[in-house]
């Protein structure tokens, strides 16, 4: 047990806003992490449900949980950017608040990182939970990239921030222009160690609404990106949602089928 308290400690960060139905789930799949040595530090967005309620007796069960309350909506980058002054851990996870990772999510992303110092972060594969339609999607990114699933990424704490004036794909440039500045890169593991609820009302989708078209254009991320983004400001994101389980959700390569049955026994059970 002393060598895992010797272990980097892992900063895991969740900006939430009305999660009260998918919350405790989320945070019991980072405090029941094989790697123990993390601190969850969690900003709620000035829920108007029973969110606070959930995380604070949740910090009663276990200390490594802190929560913050704003008493208004700073958005989810703004957000991220409040607790990353907060944070204190040599690694930085970032999570949402409706996502379950893997047990052994964060003990295999150290470990690389800890090895291979070249990287300034990595991610992993996701499974997107389609849960109206009971369809899911693996989806992978290229080894060595300067993007990754943001739900999945660790990166090592260098006083990195998000550019919350980008409006649209914030994630991708903070990972592109940010976190890789200077010719950094990130790993992907091909591994799936997230499972991502994809909802009719995603928040991304309510994004969406408040930027123009000529925004979108002027976005400065890559041309699969920004054709994706164009369609679903003109097209409702449930039918995106629907082209996409219709056309394109395929099953999980069978190598990763153990990965997938973890992910669901952890949603089906949140109390464990």
């Amino acid at each position: 047990m002393n060598s895992q308290k010797n272990k980097p400690l892992v900063s895991v960060l969740i900006c939430s806003y009305n999660a009260a139905k998918f919350i405790q789930s989320t945070i019991l799949s980072v405090l029941n992490q094989s790697y123990p040595n993390l601190e969850l530090l969690i900003l709620d967005n000035a829920s108007t449900d029973d969110t606070v309620a959930i995380v604070k007796q949740l910090t009663q069960r276990d200390k490594r949980v802190k929560v913050i309350t704003s008493d208004k909506n700073l958005g989810p980058y703004k957000g991220l950017n409040f607790l990353l002054e907060k944070a204190k851990g040599s690694y930085i996870a970032i999570n949402d608040h409706d996502d379950i990772w893997h047990p052994d999510k964060l003990a295999v992303q150290v470990d690389f990182l800890e090895k291979n110092l070249q990287y300034v972060g990595c991610g992993t594969a996701i499974v997107n939970w389609y849960e109206k339609y009971e369809a899911y999607q693996y989806r992978t990114q290229s080894g060595k990239s300067v993007t990754a699933w943001h739900t999945s990424l660790i990166f090592r704490n260098r006083r990195f921030r998000y550019d919350a004036h980008i409006k649209v794909g914030t994630d991708f440039y903070f990972m592109k222009h940010i976190l890789c500045k200077g010719g950094e890169t990130l790993f992907n593991f091909g591994e799936p160690y997230v499972l991502r609820r994809i909802f009719s009302e995603n928040l991304s989708g309510k994004w969406m609404k408040k930027v123009s078209i000529g925004e979108l254009l002027t976005l400065d991320i890559g041309l699969i990106d920004k054709l994706s983004l164009i369609n679903r400001y003109f097209i409702p994101e449930e039918v995106v949602n629907w082209v996409i389980v219709t056309c394109f959700a395929r099953n999980i390569p069978k190598k990763y089928e153990g990965y997938t049955k973890t992910l669901f026994s952890i949603l089906s059970s949140p109390r464990s």
